[in-house]
């Protein structure tokens, strides 16, 4: 199966459609044909012991919200993982929440938990799971790290968590994402980022629930410390690898580590600083910066400089893309999530040439 180039759609009518993707694994090869789909993202297998005698089968739909995903999902059920090295591998920078509307979803350690209808879950993408799916439906909101605020989404791994069907939160969570499928179907393409803009107050809310727990899951010992002083530091102009060095006293071999799948520090930092600045250019609250205090503000030296780096990451220049938010028709480019969403944008480029 060949996927299609990525294609950036910075410019599409607001009055189109939603964005989708639909695959059914229906082919010679359903169960191949599904592993191949979550590859990038998760490692699936088929149940060891099927519960009945049919074949494997499995459908999904993506819907593209601007600032997230929404995904429904059928099908006869398997073994899902993301390793240690998975991990690593892809630094995919995602919380998963999890609705399950039939059968049920068995984790294994150390989350150790059973999901059943109306229970839902969050999980963080850069910390380790091995779960079981049952023969059902599912419903998945894929949601940045971005799109949440440092409070719910430090830069360090969150914990797993399930929230039982008594929460707040977990009733909220399931009547969205079951509201989302439904209007995405027919909702236009303005409509829905309209919507999908306004709901991070509630999803932050559902995020800092009263059984939130600090996360144990670590991806080495210097990496959490690492990102979370890079958050708290993007506007300082000295902020590069020789400061990252002596500051934390690592060699460069352990620097180069730590930063290896995003493409080096200085690619992370740069990137970070683009997306901070990206979110400041489409808030409300801030339409009254220049666009150059917004820059400086973000560590870069000069607008010249910054206005380069962002056309070359998103495909549009600042000016243009803040344009766009104030007139509603703010559309997501295909490089908006840079390293590591954009594996995850390419994802579903891949899907629709499937």
């Amino acid at each position: 199966m060949q996927a299609s180039e990525p294609i950036s759609d910075v410019f599409a009518d607001p009055t189109d459609p939603v964005e989708r993707v639909e695959f059914s694994a229906d082919g010679t090869d359903p169960a191949g044909d599904w592993r191949r789909l979550f590859s990038s993202l998760l490692d699936w297998q088929p149940a060891r012991s099927p519960s009945t005698g049919r074949p494997f089968y499995g459908k999904l739909t993506v819907y593209h919200l601007g600032f997230f995903l929404a995904c429904h999902v059928e099908s006869s059920g398997g073994r899902l993982s993301r390793t240690p090295l998975t991990v690593t591998r892809d630094d995919h920078d995602h919380f998963i929440v999890t609705i399950v509307v039939g059968g049920q979803i068995r984790f294994a350690d150390p989350n150790a938990r059973r999901m059943r209808p109306g229970d839902v879950s969050i999980l963080d993408l850069r910390t380790p799971m091995t779960c079981v799916f049952s023969p059902g439906e599912t419903i998945h909101l894929i949601i940045p790290r971005l799109f949440l605020p440092l409070a719910v989404a430090p830069p360090d791994p969150v914990a797993f968590r399930v929230l039982r069907p008594h929460r707040v939160a977990s009733r909220f969570l399931e009547d969205l994402a079951r509201m989302l499928v439904q209007m995405a179907s027919y909702a236009e393409r303005g409509e829905a980022m309209a919507l999908a803009s306004v709901l991070k107050t509630p999803i932050t809310f559902c995020f800092e629930g009263p059984d939130a727990s600090p996360s144990t899951a670590t991806v080495s010992r210097h990496a959490p410390d690492l990102r979370r002083f890079i958050e708290d530091n993007l506007d300082r102009i000295d902020l590069n690898p020789a400061f990252l060095l002596k500051r934390f006293a690592l060699s460069r071999t352990q620097m180069f580590r730590q930063f290896q799948a995003s493409g080096g520090v200085e690619t992370y930092i740069r990137r970070r600083r683009l997306r901070r600045s990206l979110v400041a250019l489409a808030d409300p609250a801030t339409a009254h910066r220049q666009i150059g205090e917004i820059a400086y503000d973000n560590g870069f030296p000069d607008e010249t400089h910054f206005s380069r780096l962002f056309k070359q990451a998103y495909g549009t220049t600042p000016r243009a893309y803040r344009r766009q938010a104030r007139q509603g028709s703010l559309d997501i480019p295909a490089g908006v999530a840079g390293e590591p969403a954009q594996r995850l944008v390419e994802w579903l480029t891949q899907l629709k040439g499937l």
